[in-house]
């Protein structure tokens, strides 16, 4: 009886009608995340392990070592370095790549509103683990908590949306002078193996352009000065040309995600709705590997739908606006927050509320996963039954 490796099986032939120029292999979400940064051919990778990220950046590092990818990979002494090492690559030209979780999040705090607010293009993954008290489980409160420092924010719900979305952030990126956040969360897709469609390098050179130099770049024949102290009326205009700037970029990511699909033949939308319509009674608004398990759960019930978001930051209004716009008026939506950033209410349902207002929705918020909390089946099936029959404004699911 034959026996198959790990390593025949991640080389295994691909059904070429399914995703032309491309290779399936197996792999956990934090190597389709280096696989992502290897195709874009990135330039200077600062790194600080942190778990659940680490194995990452030691692809990353082997990818270097081995010559599979022509890029600076430079360890460094902690995250606020690794971030302060980005942004000064970034203002020399380079297309930069790293990635971090949790406290590592927490510690570049400062350097993350200093390179969106000189609109810096760049790429970060993040494995999403709860803040204090800390574990290394799956929680999106890091990420989540730094929605307000001016950077983009795209959460993954499968390895392959992941490596996917790599590849379309540095597209937009590089377009818009805005750095990108793409999430995954710990170990359920970080360190879960999963079928990966992996592009041909000639595939993705065609959809990624070669990196264009930024208005921010280090010009030594038109020096000029890089500093944060400005008087309030350049402080005004700066912030006045992100305003117009970030407006695009819900427009911008649709209209990327659709030609990568016609290029590579998966489309991403901002946000998918899944049997949302004129039958249905209750929506739940998930994002990341939760809406997984959804997707099975509602098979068993017809009147309810599944609204995925996937760019949370800017949060997509106009997308989720359209989407909802046959639910009936009398419909239930109920956001599956698996955050907790010390307010009332999660994430989910304050961005939900703020889209949606002035409508009439009932909106409820089911805090789920919290922490790194399984989310099973069961779960989801509570959720559905509370919502529908006796919710609270504010509910958390299997706390005993």
């Amino acid at each position: 009886m034959k026996t198959e490796t790990l390593d025949s099986l991640n080389k295994m032939p691909a059904d070429k009608n399914k995703y032309p120029h491309h290779q399936e292999k197996i792999m956990k979400g934090n190597y389709a995340a280096a696989e992502g940064a290897r195709l874009c051919r990135v330039g200077f990778v600062p790194a600080y392990p942190i778990t659940p990220q680490t194995t990452i950046v030691e692809r990353l590092s082997e990818m270097v070592a081995e010559e599979e990818l022509d890029a600076t990979y430079i360890n460094m002494d902690s995250e606020h370095s690794v971030f302060a090492a980005a942004m000064g690559a970034a203002i020399t030209g380079e297309r930069v790549f790293t990635a971090t979780a949790g406290q590592g999040l927490f510690y570049a705090h400062e350097v993350l509103q200093a390179i969106s607010h000189f609109r810096l293009p760049m790429v970060v993954c993040n494995v999403g683990r709860p803040s204090i008290p800390w574990n290394i489980w799956s929680d999106q409160s890091d990420s989540l908590s730094q929605r307000d420092t001016g950077w983009i924010q795209f959460y993954g719900e499968s390895s392959q949306e992941v490596l996917d979305t790599i590849i379309q952030a540095y597209v937009i990126t590089e377009k818009m002078h805005i750095p990108v956040m793409v999430v995954l969360d710990a170990f359920y897709q970080s360190h879960t193996s999963e079928n990966v469609w992996v592009p041909d390098q000639e595939l993705v050179d065609q959809f990624l352009p070669p990196f264009r130099n930024s208005p921010m770049k280090v010009d030594l024949e038109n020096p000029k000065a890089f500093g944060g102290l400005i008087p309030p009326e350049h402080y005004n205009k700066i912030n006045y040309s992100y305003w117009k700037d970030i407006q695009a970029v819900e427009e911008l990511s649709e209209s990327v995600g659709e030609a990568f699909g016609k290029k590579f033949g998966r489309s991403y939308p901002n946000i998918e709705a899944v049997n949302i319509g004129p039958q249905t009674k209750l929506v739940l608004v998930t994002i990341s590997s939760i809406s997984s398990t959804v997707r099975g759960v509602i098979k068993q019930y017809p009147e309810v739908g599944l609204l995925k978001i996937r760019l949370f930051r800017p949060f997509p209004k106009a997308s989720v606006r359209k989407a909802l716009a046959d639910l009936p008026k009398d419909a239930v939506i109920a956001c599956v927050e698996r955050n907790f950033l010390g307010d009332r209410e999660g994430a989910i349902l304050q961005e939900m509320k703020r889209a949606l207002y002035p409508t009439d929705f009932k909106l409820y918020d089911f805090y789920a996963g919290v922490g790194g909390k399984d989310v099973p089946p069961v779960t989801i099936e509570k959720i559905i039954y509370k919502a529908l029959h006796q919710p609270e404004e504010v509910n958390w699911a299997d706390v005993s």
